[in-house]
């Protein structure tokens, strides 16, 4: 059973069919975020509970959850479940087969037992990854409509900001760092890499740039995520330029959302 530990909600009538319903599925729970076509943020909210183990159960505590909370379900313009996956991998169409996802996985020291994919146009490539498919189905139960994405394919965006200089996209969690390296509008690579220490963090995250020649003395390392001062510090000495993940919100109807860390919650917001 899912409690509520932080809603921020805009008062005011705006047509469903308009907005943006994003979700962002964690071990304990699931944030979620209502935006406009035009960037205002509507609503931000943090749910927290365990899980249910049936998708009937699971379906039941979703509806009733989004209902307390005043948020519909039904005649969004777009809907995303994000399930944040430790192990994933990118196929080209021109190679991809949805006989061989569990193969592709095995190939990157995977062996899940539950496979999930979604498919990026921009990239013309699909991403396998491993994920508990039975929660993501009861999501896609009490939120018709809803698409299930990870991580990687909601960085993709990250390239469009990467035409005037390179961008490294860091997106930090526990033992991970999802990634996603972009340069001239283009992207080029993107994984979740573990890692045991901040040193370790930092070596990984220089060995990244330089294998893939982003070191042009312009590079930004964009950080979001669980990431502290302590590590923005040890990092903004190795690279040209150092920053918080700001988003992508324009507007903010309700004074509350200025107090909002918008970098901790980036996949939701972006």
């Amino acid at each position: 059973m899912y409690t509520c530990k932080t809603l921020i909600a805009t008062v005011g009538d705006h047509v469903s069919q308009e907005k943006r319903l994003s979700i962002c599925l964690e071990a304990n729970g699931f944030s979620f975020s209502e935006t406009t076509p035009s960037g205002e943020l509507l609503t931000f909210g943090v749910a927290e509970g365990t899980h249910a183990t049936s998708i009937t159960d699971a379906t039941r505590e979703i509806k009733a959850f989004f209902s307390d909370a005043g948020v519909r379900a039904l005649g969004y313009k777009t809907l995303e479940l994000i399930v944040v996956s430790d192990a994933s991998t990118w196929v080209p169409d021109e190679l991809y087969t949805m006989s061989s996802n569990r193969q592709y996985l095995k190939l990157v020291g995977c062996n899940a037992a539950t496979v999930m994919t979604c498919h990026s146009s921009a990239l013309g490539s699909t991403a396998v990854f491993s994920g508990n498919e039975q929660l993501a189905m009861a999501f896609k139960v009490a939120l018709p409509g809803l698409t299930v994405i990870n991580q990687h394919a909601k960085m993709v965006r990250v390239k469009d900001w990467s035409k005037t200089h390179p961008v490294l996209f860091a997106h930090w969690r526990k033992g991970f760092i999802d990634i996603a390296a972009c340069k001239d509008g283009r992207y080029i690579f993107g994984n979740s890499i573990s890692y045991e220490d901040r040193e370790e963090a930092m070596f990984r995250l220089v060995e990244v740039v330089k294998a893939y020649a982003l070191d042009d003395g312009t590079t930004e390392l964009m950080l979001c995520g669980d990431v502290d001062r302590d590590m923005y510090a040890m990092l903004r000495p190795y690279f040209p330029k150092t920053t918080l993940y700001g988003g992508e919100v324009t507007r903010c109807a309700n004074d509350e959302f200025k107090r909002l860390r918008t970098y901790k919650h980036a996949l939701i917001l972006m």
